[in-house]
């Protein structure tokens, strides 16, 4: 009967207490249909003038197949102004040991002052395994193996 009326079948009649579900695979609860998460990440709008930031998630007045309101998953996003809020909106707390999100860029002068007094590598030892230090002419090579391997 929902949305036309809350016949509670989930035991609550708006927002449910985080612990109220058992938590999925990850050990993470209430991920999705609780309230609609603020995020950090700005949210695209065609008048970039408008400043929206993202909610994730849906709440609990959306639905699983989207026949009203917003379907409700882990990858759904809508914009809204920072300055508003609702009932069905609200943000995760979180701990842990740390991780996540984008890591700030490397300082592009320490980047050079590296390379300039141990060499590529010394570059490659700060950067670590992650990153793939090599000489411009090694790149160009690189790069012309591939464009020939795509003409093959």
């Amino acid at each position: 009967d929902f949305p036309g009326a809350n016949d509670m079948d989930d035991g609550y009649h708006s927002i449910a207490p985080v612990n109220a579900f058992s938590a999925n695979s990850y050990g993470l609860l209430s991920l999705v249909g609780n309230v609609w998460e603020w995020c950090v990440d700005p949210f695209p709008t065609r008048n970039p003038e408008d400043k929206h930031v993202t909610l994730k998630g849906g709440s609990f007045i959306d639905s699983l197949d989207g026949k009203f309101n917003h379907k409700a998953t882990v990858v759904t996003r809508m914009g809204n102004t920072a300055d508003s809020g609702s009932y069905n909106t609200g943000f995760r707390c979180a701990a842990g040991i740390g991780g996540g999100g984008r890591k700030a860029p490397p300082d592009q002068a320490k980047l050079q002052e590296i390379a300039a007094e141990g060499g590529i590598e010394a570059l490659q030892e700060f950067l670590g395994d992650g990153a793939s230090v090599m000489k411009a002419s090694d790149l160009e090579k690189m790069q012309e193996q591939a464009k020939a391997a795509r003409e093959d």
